[in-house]
């Protein structure tokens, strides 16, 4: 697996910043925040060489971009920069609604044109299962993948969501299986309401079982990307950031060993 970070943590610095940071932690990969309103780490019209530069001068591959938004220009923009950086993977949640069943089909067919879309950039779009839209759980995720048969469509694989949807995240990985392209990796205080905060959203510090997590994703075959993603934290101190980021990459990695990963 490819144990990374995704850059939202660290939205109180500046993108050179948070990839140094990133690069301090240990990393050796990186998500991109491409999340209008809370953290725009790149953007569409940024050149994407100096990103390349950047990325290369931290000796961070880019294994995914988080965009987080069901708006289709600018979807199909964010696609272009991606593969125009080299990231293979763009990130989103499907939008609509739990439980209605109306909202599950038209957030289907909307992920249908957006994986098209990706396809025609040469680059993966990854739905993440997300508590209180459409797609939430592991058989909403399931039915998705079954529904939309395109290869450019996969899952993001976030334990945090799936315990908050009442799931067992280490018995959801063998059932998603090869349909799992990433993974927004992080830890959660509760099975209802917030992730917590951004304390509480370090692996290790809450209720998910991460070790069993980890090692459900090793035995179904999975060797994509990891990315630490721990929201809220945009506000801090830079230094209080990066104590998530290191501490959060010192347990994981350790936890990884122990698997032989």
């Amino acid at each position: 697996m490819k144990l990374g970070c995704n850059t939202v943590v660290l939205g109180t610095t500046d993108f050179p910043a948070a990839l140094q940071h990133v690069e301090w932690a240990g990393y050796k990969y990186v998500e991109l925040a491409a999340i209008k309103g809370m953290c725009e780490h790149v953007r569409i019209g940024q050149d994407p060489a100096e990103i390349k530069d950047l990325l290369a001068k931290h000796s961070l591959e880019a294994t995914a971009m988080e965009a987080a938004t069901n708006d289709r220009e600018r979807l199909m923009g964010l696609f272009a920069l991606a593969r125009e950086i080299g990231v293979p993977i763009v990130n989103i949640g499907s939008g609509g609604k739990t439980g209605d069943e109306e909202s599950t089909r038209n957030a289907i067919q909307l992920m249908r044109e957006f994986a098209k879309l990706a396809g025609e950039q040469g680059v993966k779009l990854a739905v993440k299962p997300h508590v209180g839209q459409a797609i939430y759980n592991a058989e909403t995720g399931l039915r998705l993948v079954s529904e939309v048969n395109d290869p450019a469509l996969g899952l993001n694989f976030d334990p945090s969501h799936l315990f908050r949807a009442n799931e067992t995240p280490e018995d959801v990985a063998p059932r998603w299986g090869s349909r799992i392209i990433t993974s927004h990796f992080r830890d959660c205080p509760w099975r209802e309401g917030s992730p917590g905060t951004p304390d509480q959203q370090i692996p290790g510090r809450g209720v998910v079982n991460i070790p069993a997590t980890l090692a459900a994703l090793k035995k179904s075959g999975y060797t994509g990307p990891l990315n630490l993603e721990v929201i809220g934290a945009g506000g801090w101190e830079l230094s209080r950031a990066m104590g998530i980021v290191a501490e959060a990459h010192g347990y994981l990695n350790r936890c990884l060993q122990e698997i032989g990963v």
